[in-house]
């Protein structure tokens, strides 16, 4: 693939999961393969990037940042061009590559797995997302992914099923205990319903069964209004 398809090139803090606060300079890319009920990034949008013209866009930020955060949409459909751009970058470059993805592209992800060292995993129950469960997909992916740095994060909802936290968790497991696991409340629009912190804890324990490290934390970048 020549030439990526992305919407956005901007620094900001990182608003989601255990790299929560930390600044990244994000390449977001447009397109995603899923349709979830809570998405909170609608796309319409995007440029048309080389190689070339996003290595200098990303070499314009000269401000300290901890990683490049590869995030979208789903950057793994455009999976051929970030395994090329980072086969590039990474001769010159040493900045940490974190990779935010919705988990259920295991050809993507074979193919950039040398080039990323942080994986930020969606695992999509399907009683919050409202769409046709991945479960093998997620744990195809998963046995890939482990090979870095990996932790999983689901978004709870109100609809969100105890059957569906099991089954994740015994997914989980048996790939590796020492995966973290962050449950995101949902940041409903204005006059939604949340889900009852009761349940998210319940949810909590019923993962740290099996689990060495759960964490409860939100959408913060949702909650403070940034991108």
């Amino acid at each position: 693939m020549k030439e990526a398809k992305i919407s956005e090139i901007f620094l900001s803090l990182q608003g989601e999961g255990i790299y929560l606060g930390t600044r990244q300079l994000f390449i977001r890319f447009y397109g995603c393969n899923l349709s979830c009920a809570f998405c909170d990034t609608k796309l319409d949008s995007y440029g048309s990037f080389t190689r070339s013209s996003l290595m200098s866009r990303i070499l314009e930020h000269s401000e300290p940042y901890h990683s490049i955060s590869f995030t979208g949409g789903e950057p793994l459909l455009q999976a051929d061009f970030i395994r090329d751009f980072l086969h590039e970058y990474r001769k010159f470059y040493d900045k940490t590559i974190y990779l935010e993805t919705n988990g259920t592209l295991h050809g993507g992800i074979t193919k950039v797995i040398d080039y990323v060292d942080i994986i930020a995993m969606d695992f999509k129950l399907p009683s919050s997302t409202a769409e046709v469960a991945h479960w093998e997909l997620h744990e195809k992916f998963l046995k890939v992914a482990k090979r870095k740095e990996v932790f999983v994060k689901a978004v709870v909802t109100p609809a969100t099923s105890v059957s569906d936290i099991l089954r994740m968790r015994n997914i989980i497991v048996r790939i590796s205990s020492d995966i973290a696991v962050v449950l995101q409340p949902v940041t409903p629009p204005e006059g939604g319903d949340r889900i009852n912190e009761s349940v998210t804890e319940y949810f909590k324990t019923l993962i740290g069964e099996k689990m060495k490290r759960v964490e409860i934390i939100p959408q913060v970048h949702r909650i403070l209004g940034i991108k």
